[in-house]
């Protein structure tokens, strides 16, 4: 029998199956261990007398040890009583001096964290087949044709007032001297303070067109990594700026101006005419016959100005990419589909 199993024992420590075990091993043997007491001489063993000088000494020490944790812990109670005594005092004091007539307050600002505006970005795409027309938060009138796309911040005029497109869209621009209104497509910006225009930037067209009704308008080229044509031109009412991305040139034309000679007309000019018009003109001076589903160009406008010098192969190529349509030519003249 271990030792340490024998401390387990008298110490309360052992499983039921040790305890079995040790007290078999007590019953059965009379060789106890030199360190353990048989029953006859532990009932032999007499009492111990201490005397009561070593009782008041041993009493003495004990005290000794656990008196400066008594005091420790008046000290804390003492001192929490005299800050709670304080505070209650500074309190009183200050309600004094509040409703006294010599008090002046401490101005105190305190700074509040600077609120950063949200931008929030608004997109609005056509997918009919018809044109749309949206009011924007400043009261602008924006007409955006089939396929087109506007994007703009909110909120919208507060600072500056900036739409990006891509399509073909008309504007008609509130006046606001404060916040200049700026369109930005394909590379070109165009400024307005007050005015309508209409702005043509297919995604994949092979020119930008900004056509200008009334007031005034500032373009000019913005984006320098495609290596575009730098220009910054200031068109007044009736021009037209083409700017050609396959060519990288820029033209303006005044389309106000109808150019006679030989009691010819050179140039037919349009403002928000219907296709079939246009292509009714077209047929009369070309002497050819352009074919067309009424379907097809239902809500579809032109404007601008027509150089009759032109050929109809171009002209007609130009309105059919401005309006996302096919060109086909035919044995007697040309065929406008979707």
């Amino acid at each position: 029998m271990s030792k340490e199993l024998l401390d387990k024992y008298f110490k309360g420590q052992c499983s039921p199956e040790e305890k079995l075990a040790v007290g078999k091993f007590l019953q059965e043997t009379n060789n106890l261990p030199e360190y353990l007491l048989d029953k006859n001489e532990w009932d032999g063993v007499t009492a111990a007398h201490i005397s009561s000088e070593k009782t008041e000494e041993m009493f003495a020490a004990v005290k000794k040890q656990i008196q400066p944790h008594v005091y420790k812990l008046g000290w804390i109670k003492k001192v929490s009583v005299a800050a709670v005594i304080f505070a209650l005092l500074g309190i009183g004091l200050w309600k004094v001096n509040q409703n006294s007539t010599d008090f002046t307050p401490v101005n105190i600002q305190v700074q509040s964290p600077a609120k950063t505006a949200s931008i929030y970005w608004k997109s609005i795409v056509n997918y009919t087949d018809y044109s749309q027309e949206i009011k924007l938060p400043d009261n602008s009138i924006v007409k955006i044709y089939p396929g087109g796309e506007l994007k703009y911040t909110l909120p919208f005029g507060k600072d500056k007032r900036e739409l990006y497109m891509k399509g073909k869209s008309f504007f008609q621009v509130t006046k606001d001297k404060v916040h200049p209104f700026v369109v930005y497509a394909n590379g070109i910006s165009t400024t307005a303070l007050g005015t309508s225009f209409t702005i043509t930037a297919l995604e994949k067209g092979k020119f930008i067109k900004v056509q200008l009704h009334t007031g005034k308008v500032w373009v000019k080229n913005i984006d320098s990594a495609r290596q575009m044509m730098h220009f910054s031109k200031i068109l007044l009412p009736g021009n037209e700026l083409v700017y050609n991305l396959k060519l990288n040139n820029v033209r303006v034309s005044d389309s106000r101006i109808e150019i006679k000679q030989d009691n010819k007309i050179k140039e037919l000019n349009f403002t928000q005419a219907s296709l079939t018009d246009v292509f009714a003109r077209l047929e009369e001076h070309y002497k050819v016959k352009i074919k067309y589903r009424a379907d097809d160009l239902k809500e579809m406008s032109f404007t601008g100005s027509l150089k009759l010098t032109t050929s109809i192969d171009t002209i007609l190529e130009e309105i059919a990419e401005l309006n996302k349509l096919k060109q086909t030519k035919t044995n007697d003249g040309y065929l406008i589909s979707k």
